[in-house]
């Protein structure tokens, strides 16, 4: 399976502390709006911390892949939000 993260910038699908602060940033945004901040920013922690002593190159890339799909999600969310288009099947 090809790997999702060439939908991001290379500077960030490639640094999972830049891939960190992406989706601490969304966390925040997204929890700003429906006034759970607090809950989505410790989740987006606990994930991180958890893995934060994996060595194992593919399930790295799982991961970083796994953090990719929600950021693109939620980026199309927004889009669509935003257009009032859908861009999603």
């Amino acid at each position: 399976m090809p790997s999702l993260q060439k939908a991001l910038p290379p500077e960030l699908a490639d640094n999972a502390l830049r891939l960190y602060r992406e989706c601490l940033r969304r966390a925040k945004f997204i929890g700003s709006q429906q006034h759970n901040t607090g809950l989505l920013v410790s989740m987006v922690r606990q994930q991180f911390k958890k893995n934060m002593h994996e060595t194992d190159p593919e399930k790295i890339q799982k991961m970083k892949d796994d953090a990719a799909r929600g950021l693109i999600n939620h980026i199309i969310y927004e889009s669509e939000k935003m257009t009032g288009r859908k861009f999603s099947g």
